[in-house]
């Protein structure tokens, strides 16, 4: 356990001084606001569910109110999820290939998921469903206290992404497949094999479900249950309507090799794995484990199951982003480990055998090789990045000006280092009561200028993409009621999903646009976005 945290954590390294992206800049400005007593979504509106908004509040309350903050809990979560890939791959194949699951995943997950890509909810799904299955996979029989433990888990899952909800199907087979290894050993009068499924199964939903009812409890208690509901469920299910789904072989064959062909180790010993569990004789079976009364599940097959069903996931999202396919990576290491520890078993076994280890050695030594070949060219940038701002030999500001988004589809411009000389200077122009508000998709603005916003609607979409009446005299009588000393619009954001720009959005509302213009005077032009001040009161 040691080992494997150490490498995580040397792993992470050059992650923790990584500024925000475009989303964490929105759960950040969220985490803080909900450390101030702020009620999420009543206060502050988000689409995604409230798990990584909490997230981002309990980094910022353990650690400090700083970037890095929620980087650290980033990377204790992936050491976590390792953990539990250890746990997993022992039980269903031994400690060695527990261990070189939980060495595979951190690695891997810091080098190929950059700094837009981690601190997203898919980490905290990987962690909880892992953690559930990991519960659902002892050898010793089922337990009621296990079962409801693993749907707490899951139902904490589903509030950072419901996309844990394709996942949980493997989490359900494994009952079903646990009660029918159970059955040649049970006693008289103990229930049938599926009774005893549907008996498991419903102490797994009703773990999920407690979580369910006291998410709702908390904001009905706190009065934002229907802020609550039309934020996460009605607002994404039209928010999502516009996002192109996959049509086609090709393009579907696009979505796979997105991750695939970048990850070209474990996508070769993936399929050795598969090509192993289809042989008349397998090499992934572990000839010294003991006869258990509870059959076990074949790795390979659950594995690639489970790895079916993390890209169906990124499918039915839609928006092909990169931080959608952090769910693939636990199945990939699982099915590549397994390819991995079946070539080790295999060499060991056949040692003696001069002519026929030949085989099962240049295949191990050819995963390895890939591996660290891999690895290299995944990660070099960010170690160069990182050990130059480490040794002194790059500014913190020319470090920060190394991350930037140009063109990306769905996103306008994005440059870290311009983002945060806004926030500076919005911060020495305004007092701490102050308010300041970002007309756009950039709440980190005012993260990084230390200021409250004086509306809930933190960025447009909820506006542009719905134009809800009752959402849209909300947002003006805030603006009405509390003016913010500055208002900054973005002028240069069209996107694939957002094809007109903040500032054409604004010109084309003639009461936001009257708003601005009647109460405020250009101050300057920054980069892509211009800065207006409230316009002070003539003395009477």
């Amino acid at each position: 356990m040691l080992a494997i945290a150490l490498v995580g954590i040397l792993a992470g390294l050059p992650s923790l001084p990584e500024p925000f992206g475009v989303d964490q800049g929105i759960y950040g400005y969220i985490g803080e606001r909900i450390l101030e007593g702020a009620v999420d979504y009543r206060d502050v509106f988000d689409h995604k569910p409230p798990g990584i908004h909490y997230a981002y509040a309990a980094a910022f309350a353990l650690f400090g109110h700083k970037m890095s903050s929620v980087r650290l809990l980033d990377l204790l979560a992936a050491i976590a999820t390792a953990w539990c890939l250890y746990a997993l791959g022992r039980r269903w194949g031994g400690s060695r290939l527990g261990l070189i699951c939980a060495l595979l995943y951190p690695v891997f997950y810091q080098a190929f998921f950059d700094w837009m890509s981690r601190g997203q909810p898919e980490t905290w799904v990987n962690l909880t469903f892992l953690a559930a299955l990991v519960l659902l996979s002892r050898n010793s029989p089922l337990r009621a206290q296990r079962l409801l433990a693993a749907g707490l888990l899951l139902g904490a899952g589903f509030w950072f992404k419901p996309t844990l909800l394709p996942l949980a199907l493997v989490c359900v087979a494994l009952p079903a497949i646990r009660s029918t290894g159970e059955d040649a050993s049970q006693e008289v009068g103990a229930p049938s094999r599926w009774r005893r499924f549907e008996i498991n199964l419903l102490l797994v939903l009703l773990g999920s479900l407690a979580v369910c009812i006291l998410v709702i409890a908390v904001f009905a208690a706190r009065g934002a249950l229907r802020d609550f509901y039309e934020a996460v469920f009605v607002f994404n299910a039209r928010y999502h309507n516009r996002f192109r789904l996959v049509s086609g072989w090709r393009q579907a064959g696009s979505a796979l090799a997105f991750i695939l062909r970048p990850l070209y180790a474990l996508t070769f010993l993936s399929v050795l794995t598969m090509a192993l569990a289809a042989a008349p004789r397998t090499l992934l079976r572990n000839p010294h484990s003991s006869l258990s009364t509870v059959r076990r599940p074949r790795p390979a097959v659950l594995a690639f199951v489970w790895l079916l069903l993390a890209f169906a996931t990124v499918f039915w999202q839609g928006s092909f982003q990169r931080s959608h396919y952090v769910l693939v990576l636990p199945p990939l290491v699982l099915l590549a480990s397994l390819g991995l520890d079946g070539a080790i078993g295999a060499a060991s076994a056949l040692w003696q055998d001069e002519r026929r280890r030949m085989m099962p050695v240049a295949v191990v030594a050819l995963g390895f090789c890939l591996i660290a070949v891999n690895l290299v060219g995944l990660s070099s940038d960010h170690w160069t990045k990182f050990l130059a701002l480490a040794g002194r030999r790059l500014s913190l500001d020319k470090y920060y000006a190394a991350f930037w988004l140009k063109g990306a589809p769905g996103r306008g411009g994005y440059s870290f280092e311009d983002l945060r000389q806004m926030g500076a200077y919005l911060e020495a122009q305004t007092s701490p009561d102050q308010t300041v508000f970002i007309w756009g998709f950039r709440p980190i603005i005012a993260w990084l200028a230390h200021r409250r916003m004086p509306t809930r609607f933190i960025f447009r979409y909820p506006l542009t993409r719905t134009n809800n009446p009752r959402w849209w005299n909300q947002f003006l009588s805030d603006l009405d009621r509390s003016p913010p000393a500055f208002f900054v619009v973005a002028c240069d954001d069209r996107g694939l999903y957002h094809p007109e720009t903040s500032e054409e959005a604004l010109e084309s509302n003639g009461a936001l646009s009257l708003f601005l213009h009647g109460r405020y005077d250009l101050d300057r032009t920054m980069t892509d976005f211009t800065i207006y001040r409230l316009r002070r009161a003539a003395p009477p």
